[in-house]
């Protein structure tokens, strides 16, 4: 039973001078810490307070007025974070903070009790359409800033809107109309944020507003905030040059989770007072498919880098969050006997392309150090789980490495699996290693330790990658203007000597540099693990590994170039390149306007 505050009973009493006494006429309730109460009669002033009362139980209730006209008012009545206290066979008594008497008899519930439809069509007699929007927009915003949430009230919350609210013609004319509109895609992106596309057109500049809103009620207005380009293909219908920025993208973030995806409804107010409305398509709840879309919009913005911060970027921020919230370690598999102290854990992803884990196992065989170090795999792709673990008995029967395989739940990108191997390492170091490096020759796992160890300052080391032809493919990573990066100055990551000989002189030079690849890097596993590991705000795997050294920077620890340790890195061939380039774009935009000022300092840039 939840704790209520109690009092004693006591008589009921009329002030002679008292302004006419007030009765509710009905009350819904609104999940079960609210109850929402249209009110006749009411004249005193707030503040208020009410009792929920059944027998000796008594629960304090917090009263606010959400509107008032005539001698009509609506009362959110509440209790608090506690559920009500055996509602339906009690009875609600109002009366001033002064204590004097508001209600001359309490009003039982269940008399006054009604379905929140019924409440909200006598809202529609007793107040205006403004008037009740405001109402609408006071409720969610107390339910969900008391309870944190609109799961428990959502239905009927949504059920009272629907009731009272205002509904509007849908706009007409074909080409010829004067306004119009219309939503391609809504997208949901995480339990509070939504992604839509669309278009609207307004030909004597009539629409001052346009917003979506909720099926509870809850507004986002679209036509100030959304991100609009030219869509040839809607000016066309209406006659009207291409020039005309008819398109709209944007990105949507309500205080409150939505109870639903359908039900949403897309408002147009115009000048001279009247609107429109059209439905709007269920939202798509389906994370990579919102990602897709929202990469693909990337191109779109060529302008001040207005789309990507304000509408792609927040966008895909969350879906990141949650691709990494949803996303566990389902299952590890170990094969053969697992090193009894390692030194070095070796973490390395494996998406789609599977096959590389025979490639690596191959050169690993002949190098004894590998077999002394913890070695993990982590599956990205776990659809292939089944095949992956009779191929991995397979391989360790053939060439004796030991290693663990982890299958992730669902695919979660880079970061995600790279923090999830490390969250599995046993080592005190811990190396990031892709699937398409290859070693030269063995030893250089323990000449990177070695080097590593000499100095205290380091934070991230990485050796000297080579292509097949034996030409140059890292030797360190610097930053590099990029004039066509849209808003400010752009940057990007730019590897000292890429595609010079091996032999190249000044790449045989080990050197603090400003950044490493990831794709062979050394780092302290505490240091990793201390930082986070690798943030999980890029997509697919791309500059996670600057931004890390950049991170380690902040931390006093340098970014080191090892030149006496070679392997070869078939580089992008563990991500198929064709899923990776608009979100390459987007990555070096993220990572330009995450690290502006510092990569500026950096590389003497004013």
């Amino acid at each position: 039973m939840p704790e209520s505050r109690t009092a004693p009973r006591r008589t009921r009493r009329v002030v002679a001078d008292e302004a006419p006494l007030a009765r509710i006429d009905a009350l819904t309730f609104l999940g079960a810490s609210f109850v929402l109460a249209l009110v006749s009669g009411l004249t005193v002033p707030n503040p208020l307070r009410g009792w929920l009362s059944d027998g000796d139980r008594r629960q304090r209730l917090t009263v606010t007025t959400v509107a008032a006209a005539g001698d009509a008012a609506i009362l959110l009545l509440g209790g608090g974070r506690r559920p009500l206290v055996t509602p339906l066979t009690g009875s609600i008594e109002l009366e001033r903070a002064d204590g004097r008497t508001v209600l001359v008899e309490p009003v039982t519930v269940a008399a006054a009790n009604v379905p929140p439809e019924q409440l909200g069509m006598r809202m529609r007699d007793a107040f205006d359409a403004a008037a009740r929007a405001d109402v609408q927009e006071r409720i969610l915003g107390r339910v969900a800033r008391t309870t944190g949430t609109l799961s428990d009230a959502g239905n009927a919350v949504a059920a009272l809107y629907e009731a009272s609210r205002e509904r509007l013609p849908a706009p007409t004319g074909g080409g010829a109309a004067a306004y119009a509109a219309h939503v391609d895609g809504f997208w949901r992106v995480d339990g509070s944020s939504y992604y839509v596309e669309g278009w609207a057109f307004d030909r004597d500049a009539q629409l001052r507003s346009l917003r979506l809103v909720t099926p509870a009620g809850r507004r986002a207005e679209l036509l100030r905030e959304a991100f609009r380009y030219s869509r040839p293909d809607v000016c066309a219908h209406f006659g009207v040059p291409e020039t005309e920025r008819l398109g709209f993208i944007a990105f949507i973030e309500l205080p409150e989770a939505c109870a639903s995806d359908s039900g949403w409804v897309l408002q147009g107010e115009l000048s001279d007072g009247g609107g429109f409305e059209i439905e709007v398509p269920s939202a798509t709840d389906h994370p990579l498919a919102v990602r897709t879309t929202v990469l693909n919009d990337v191109e779109l913005d060529t302008g001040d880098g207005r789309l990507l911060r304000t509408h792609i970027a927040p966008a895909l921020t969350r879906l990141q969050r949650r691709f990494a919230a949803s996303v566990t370690v389902e299952a590890v598999d170990q094969y053969g006997t697992p090193p009894t102290d390692p030194e070095v854990s070796i973490v390395v992803p494996l998406y789609r392309r599977t096959e590389f884990l025979e490639h690596q196992l191959a050169q690993f065989v002949h190098d004894s150090e590998i077999h002394g170090a913890d070695l993990i795999y982590v599956l990205d792709s776990p659809e292939e789980a089944a095949r992956l673990r009779r191929f991995a008995r397979h391989l360790h029967e053939l060439y004796g490495v030991p290693f663990r395989l982890a299958t992730l739940s669902e695919n979660g990108g880079y970061s995600t699996a790279n923090n999830l191997g490390a969250s599995l390492a046993r080592g005190r170091k811990l190396l990031l290693l892709n699937s398409d490096v290859l070693p030269a020759r063995p030893g250089w796992l323990s000449r990177m330790v070695e080097f590593y160890d000499a100095n205290p300052r380091i934070g991230a080391l990485a050796p000297k990658l080579l292509y097949e032809d034996d030409s140059i493919q890292h030797a360190g990573m610097r930053f590099d203007r990029n004039l066509e990066c849209v808003g400010e100055v752009g940057w990007w990551n730019e590897h000292f000597y890429k595609g010079l000989h091996r032999r190249f002189e000044p790449a045989n030079v080990s050197r603090a540099v400003p950044a490493v690849t990831g794709a062979c890097l050394l780092v302290d596993a505490e240091l990793f693990r201390g930082l986070g590991g690798l943030r999980g705000i890029y997509v697919r795997g791309d500059y996670e590994d600057s931004d890390l050294c950049l991170r380690l920077r902040e931390q006093g620890r340098e970014s080191w170039y090892q030149a006496d340790v070679e392997l070869y890195h078939l580089e992008g061939q563990s991500y198929p390149s064709p899923e990776r380039a608009a979100a390459s774009r987007y990555n070096q935009w993220l990572h330009s306007d995450v690290w502006r000022t510092e990569i500026s300092a950096l590389e003497g840039v004013t």
